[in-house]
């Protein structure tokens, strides 16, 4: 993996935003890719390893969520399967993308001609926003909050927000947000994460509640990223 410059210029390489971050969040991410690659074991689908940049990248796009958050690492062990040819598509292949402790990975999603749109990015983000919400052991989109009066106050919101998505739905009032996120609770929370970083101004005018309890959540109460998460609009957290 080499040393810390080394590994910074390894992340640059797959995920060019970076360089758009102050170097104090540089040098965190490069540490908390460095946990992750330690505490995470990779398998490719159909062969042993995978290729030595599919590990960084999906690192390098996890650890964005960690980025601004006390925490340091992903709780409990943790495989990542990386399926180049897509995730099997079996009735109840789509719900094998996560699973306690493993997580499967469609390589096409996160990377395109060699290239990481931020779509893929935010893909990435919901799979581990699913990981921090089953740090509680239920997957309801209840995550480690810091004091029980967050606990309840991020509850409240989430699901009276969630039932807002699904009577829109019913009502075939058009959403900007997945529809996915009408489905369960732990859809719902891992939806608007993908929203929270790549469209924040759209969520903040459809959902602003939402908003604020992710902006709470990912920053621990620092001031809400000013811009989406994209190539051209690059993301600039607080520091």
């Amino acid at each position: 993996m080499g040393g810390q410059a080394q590994l910074g210029t390894q992340i640059r390489a797959v995920l060019p935003l970076v360089e758009k971050l102050s170097l104090s969040r540089q040098k965190r991410l490069n540490r908390l890719v460095r946990q992750f690659l330690h505490d995470v074991e990779f398998r490719d689908a159909s062969v042993k390893d995978p290729t030595p940049e599919a590990p960084l990248r999906v690192a390098s796009h996890a650890c964005l969520i960690l980025l601004n958050r006390q925490q340091d690492r992903f709780h409990i062990g943790l495989r990542i399967v990386i399926h180049a040819n897509g995730i099997d598509p079996r009735p109840g292949g789509k719900a094998r993308q996560f699973r306690w402790g493993h997580i499967d990975i469609d390589w096409a999603e996160i990377s395109q001609d060699g290239a990481t749109s931020a779509a893929g990015i935010t893909r990435v983000m919901h799979e581990f926003a699913h990981r921090l919400d089953s740090h509680n052991m239920r997957a309801n989109s209840t995550p480690a909050l810091l004091s029980t009066q967050c606990h309840a106050t991020w509850a409240k919101v989430m699901e009276e927000e969630r039932d807002v998505l699904c009577a829109r739905l019913d009502y075939g009032v058009p959403t900007p947000i997945d529809p996915a996120a009408a489905t369960s609770h732990a859809e719902f929370f891992a939806c608007t994460t993908e929203a929270y970083f790549e469209q924040p101004d759209m969520l903040r005018y459809h959902f602003p509640r939402v908003y604020a309890q992710l902006a709470h959540f990912y920053e621990d109460g620092a001031q809400a990223f000013p811009t989406s998460l994209s190539f051209e609009n690059p993301l600039y957290p607080h520091t």
